[in-house]
């Protein structure tokens, strides 16, 4: 399942219990992590991770949604947190430690993350992570990545990981997706060779 632009404006595109339950299983340092929401909607995680973290940063291109949040950070009193009017495919990405998103990033905001981040940096999002990159899943259907990615070896061992199964094929996790999301993993199959050479970090 995708979250698209419209359930990202949603007061309960991502609900507090779920968001701490993520902070719960990752290790949080109030002096060093940086924490970036990309298409941050209403800002909420920002304010909720704002006093586990050094800064934390919320990229949103909507304006009312921006206006949102921005009121929600003012109303939190929270001095650590940003939001900024901003397509998140022109951020840098040398600052983050977190990226979390709730929305389909794409393959060349990865490859743009793997590129600039520090190693370790960490990547959490809501759907499987693209084809050949590996992750784990942390809680439903979030998943955890390290950067620089790891690449799966072939689509068997991918769907072993997104089905959490030690044995599975491609075709069991097939038929546990929609049509949508399956055609759209044979398409990152078919050109993941070829896609492969973006995460190659110079």
């Amino acid at each position: 399942m995708r979250k698209s632009a419209l359930w990202r404006g949603s007061p309960i595109a991502t609900s507090r219990d779920e968001f701490m339950n993520l902070l719960n299983r990752i290790r949080l340092s109030k002096k060093k992590d940086v924490f970036y929401d990309l298409g941050c909607g209403y800002g909420r995680p920002c304010v909720w991770i704002a006093p586990r973290v050094k800064l934390a940063v919320g990229y949103e291109n909507h304006i009312d949604r921006f206006k949102r949040a921005k009121l929600a950070v003012e109303k939190s009193g929270y001095k650590n947190i940003f939001i900024k009017h901003s397509d998140f495919s022109f951020a840098s990405y040398r600052k983050a430690t977190i990226i979390y998103s709730i929305v389909d990033i794409g393959l060349q905001i990865m490859a743009r993350i793997n590129r600039q981040s520090k190693p370790g940096t960490r990547v959490i999002l809501y759907r499987r992570p693209n084809y050949p990159i590996k992750g784990k899943k942390i809680s439903g259907n979030y998943f955890i990545m390290r950067t620089p990615f790891k690449k799966a070896r072939d689509p068997d061992e991918f769907a072993k990981m997104i089905l959490g199964r030690k044995t599975a094929t491609i075709e069991d996790l097939y038929k546990k997706l929609g049509t949508e999301d399956t055609r759209d993993l044979r398409r990152e199959i078919r050109l993941s060779v070829k896609e492969w050479k973006k995460f190659v970090i110079n």
